[in-house]
């Protein structure tokens, strides 16, 4: 563009909304995950816009899980097969860079009712490795996920211990300090003294019913922001009810309408139901069954016994389920019983659907993926035993995500 000022041409630059401007897309927020397992807390930490510096897992098969389905979610180079003790002591973590949020759920085989209860003396106890992690890397923000039992009563002055060395993690132990020696220090620490400091979150317990996962599974959650940051944890509010369910089963109905069923004799008194419609349906969503799981995303086809149907992973019927004494199955217009890796195996009760004329069948791995919250494109490695033990282990995908679009909104990040 040009113009004539006395005679002389000039140039005329245009205006300036006629220039694009190039605008830097700003870097996700960056992760490392512990105990990473078959990836449910890295996938629903994926979806929530974290990108993974680092996913760290000891067993083999879960590693080959993690590579199998990195394409899209994670780097292959990221993922670190072995002791998160080794990993720390060795060259790797000097190349992560500044990082944003550490996660993972330390074993809980310790502390879980399934195990042999040895608590902070079990060999398996992970969480001076996850607390040594989080003072190398001194991170935004923290995410640990672990079983209810960590929170009774024998096990509470160990899981006090945890969180209060959370908030305090510059008071490292000293060499041959016993636990409770060392957690009268990190308790004693002058709150003035200037260092690494993180604001953690009172444990709550979360039910992934409750954030649209169709399993009832309760686990506790640790979650710390580091003090200088300014912000607090303030909670995930539920996004599903059982009543809301109950009210569509049996005030509306319409949960019948929506599988095309009759409707069955009430499972609960006229009493109960007359409760229920006086008080009106909830705001929250209902709670997401078993049956809306066979379902949603798209219906799964009937499994048959030793045959892989084509075009779904993972979805092999399995013979012989029966019920016995504490394995009962899950209700199919319920949500599913936790899933559980099983010290000795699959446990039965949970990896069993009861149908309404209460006849029984196994849960395939697909089926059980998706009671976990994992898509149907996202695979198992190993056979039967190894994936729904991968799978049992897994942060509910879900929950995961909505814990970390949380923090994502909190930090600004």
């Amino acid at each position: 563009m040009t113009a004539r000022r006395g005679g002389v041409q000039l140039a005329v630059r245009p205006p300036c909304h006629d220039v694009p401007v190039k605008r830097k897309k700003p870097s996700p927020p960056r992760s490392i995950e512990i105990f990473a397992g078959g990836g449910g807390m890295a996938l629903g930490l994926h979806q929530a816009g974290f990108e993974h510096s680092a996913l760290v897992e000891w067993d083999s098969q879960a590693c080959d899980t993690l590579r199998n389905n990195a394409s899209g979610r994670w780097a292959l180079d990221g993922i670190w097969d072995g002791d998160v003790r080794d990993w720390l002591d060795g060259p790797s973590p000097a190349s992560v860079g500044e990082i944003d949020l550490v996660a993972g759920g330390p074993p809980c085989q310790p502390f879980s009712l399934g195990g042999v209860h040895a608590g902070e003396n079990d060999e398996r106890n992970m969480f001076p490795a996850a607390l040594d992690t989080v003072r190398q890397f001194t991170p935004k923000a923290v995410m640990f996920e672990n079983v209810p039992g960590l929170m009774r009563t024998s096990f509470r002055p160990y899981f006090d211990y945890v969180v209060n060395q959370l908030r305090e993690p510059s008071v490292n132990i000293k060499k041959g300090e016993l636990w409770y020696e060392h957690a009268a220090r990190v308790i004693k620490k002058p709150r003035g003294t200037r260092s690494l400091r993180y604001r953690v979150m009172d444990p709550v317990i979360l039910n992934s019913a409750d954030y649209g996962i169709p399993q009832t599974r309760r686990r506790v959650f640790i979650v710390a922001i580091r003090d200088d940051l300014g912000v607090e944890w303030s909670g995930l509010p539920e996004t599903h009810s059982k009543v809301s369910l109950n009210y569509d089963q049996w005030v509306e109905e319409t949960y019948w309408e929506d599988h095309r069923l009759p409707v069955p004799p009430a499972e609960m008194t006229a009493k109960a139901i007359l409760k229920l419609k006086i008080a009106g349906r909830p705001e929250t969503d209902r709670w997401r069954t078993v049956r809306d799981m066979l379902r949603e995303p798209t219906p799964l086809p009937k499994p048959v016994d030793g045959v892989s149907p084509r075009g779904v992973a993972n979805h092999i019927g399995i013979p012989g389920a029966r019920s016995y004494t504490g394995h009962t199955g899950s209700y199919i217009d319920l949500p599913s019983k936790t899933m559980k890796a099983g010290v000795h195996g699959v446990c039965g009760g949970e990896a069993m659907i009861r149908f309404e004329d209460d006849s029984l069948r196994y849960l395939t791995v697909r089926e059980a993926a998706r009671v976990q919250g994992f898509p149907d494109d996202y695979g198992f490695e190993g056979a039967r035993g190894t994936a729904m033990h991968q799978i049992g282990n897994a942060v509910a995908v879900g929950v995961a995500r909505q814990v970390g679009e949380r923090l994502r909104s909190i930090l600004s990040i």
